[in-house]
């Protein structure tokens, strides 16, 4: 899902965890790495087991929760609301401080797509939330819909 080389990715956490007044410990560099092996977002307890297989660890739920609100905090991973399950950030630039990232979700494979959203949808949903006497705070867009597989397989279905 990330769109760099593991190597790359693993710079640019140090950076961003040295930018926010923290290191990336062992710990995290492996959850870095679970996230970066994965092909679909997992959920707390299946990355736990995930890293106790790929890294020959024991880590408990409880830590993988204090580590991955870390790497959220710091905007390497998302936590994808809807579905409880987190993904590596595919913006490793900071893009996602300056936008609120938009998750294209397929409903039937789940799927995961981050895309960027154009400025005028950013502005017009701020101007909305303002007029309703609402102030976005950690914003991110889910929206479910089919991948083009899923479709194809959803219209023969309807065939």
């Amino acid at each position: 899902m990330c769109p760099v080389n593991t190597d790359d990715f693993i710079e640019i956490a140090r950076d961003m965890c040295e930018k926010a007044g923290s290191r990336l410990t062992e710990t995290r560099l492996h959850m870095l790495e679970v996230l970066l092996d994965v092909k679909t977002p997992m959920s707390a307890y299946e990355l736990t087991d995930h890293y106790n297989t790929l890294i020959a660890s024991d880590i408990k739920t409880m830590s993988v929760y204090r580590v991955l609100d870390f790497l959220e905090s710091i905007r390497l991973v998302h936590r994808l609301q809807s579905i409880n399950k987190y993904i590596i950030c595919n913006h490793t630039f900071g893009a996602c401080e300056e936008h609120p990232p938009l998750f294209m979700i397929c409903k039937s494979c789940q799927h995961i797509e981050e895309v960027e959203i154009a400025q005028e949808v950013i502005e017009a949903l701020t101007h909305h939330a303002k007029s309703a006497d609402f102030s976005s705070v950690g914003s991110q867009i889910e929206l479910y819909s089919l991948c083009k597989s899923c479709q194809s397989t959803f219209h023969k279905k309807l065939s």
